[in-house]
């Protein structure tokens, strides 16, 4: 299968790839990652994480950087980077964090769609940063749902599988953030090998109550009574 892959370019996405590409070498992959910066001003502790997860991607590790995976930038897929993604001729498009809604178009590119695995629990954690949010609900499980993009609504496609892993509100958020990617690329991976085998993929429309979250403020950051990272964090841990 011909599969691209379109990330954000941040340290859990790119844990995800690590988890994805080597279990993917029988197939054609093309990797692309979105880098933007935000048009209106993050809080200090939002700041202070991004700049934390763009030191981590500069720190030595054992994870395959994006250039070892032949990752391109675009961030504008539906304009004038559209024709580069279509040209891929995808069979699948896989989002994970992506930072661009995708349109219509782009939509249709990939004979089989366009799936995306989103890091919270749908229709209950739609939205940016829902791990934040389930641990400042003090869920016991956090999680992922794998659907599809079945339009530019943001997280409201029909969920083929979704991963539960425990909360540890001994750690930080982006702990349990990167926590969650190994069950739910697990299910990106079963998905995948259904499709080479030519097997139909089942999917359910989502139900009950949808909430959809934005940006925390201090505020809430602070209620959360979790760092949002920690000095000692790193990807390590996860391979």
């Amino acid at each position: 299968m011909r599969i691209t892959i379109l990330v954000n370019h941040d340290l859990p996405a790119l844990l995800a790839l690590n988890y994805l590409i080597p279990a993917l070498k029988q197939h054609d992959v093309s990797v692309f990652f979105s880098l933007k910066k935000f048009s209106f001003e993050l809080t200090k502790s939002l700041t202070e994480l991004a700049e934390f997860d763009a030191r981590s991607l500069d720190r030595p590790s054992r994870l395959l950087s994006f250039e070892a995976f032949g990752a391109k930038l675009l961030n504008h897929v539906n304009t004038v980077d559209y024709d580069q993604f279509a040209a891929t001729k995808p069979d699948l498009a896989v989002s994970i964090r992506y930072m661009t809604i995708l349109k219509s178009d782009a939509i249709s590119v990939p004979r089989c769609g366009v799936i995306n695995l989103h890091s919270g629990l749908l229709p209950s954690y739609q939205g940016v940063m829902a791990t934040f949010w389930a641990m400042l609900n003090k869920e016991l499980k956090l999680g992922t749902t794998l659907h599809f993009i079945e339009d530019s609504q943001i997280d409201t496609g029909s969920i083929i599988l979704g991963s539960e892993t425990e909360a540890n509100y001994r750690r930080s958020y982006l702990w349990n953030v990167l926590n969650i990617y190994r069950a739910g690329c697990a299910n990106i991976l079963q998905v995948i090998a259904q499709m080479s085998l030519g097997q139909s993929i089942s999917s359910t429309p989502q139900s009950g109550r949808a909430y959809y979250y934005s940006f925390p403020n201090a505020e809430q950051i602070n209620s959360a009574g979790i760092p949002l990272y920690n000095q000692t964090d790193n990807v390590d841990p996860f391979l």
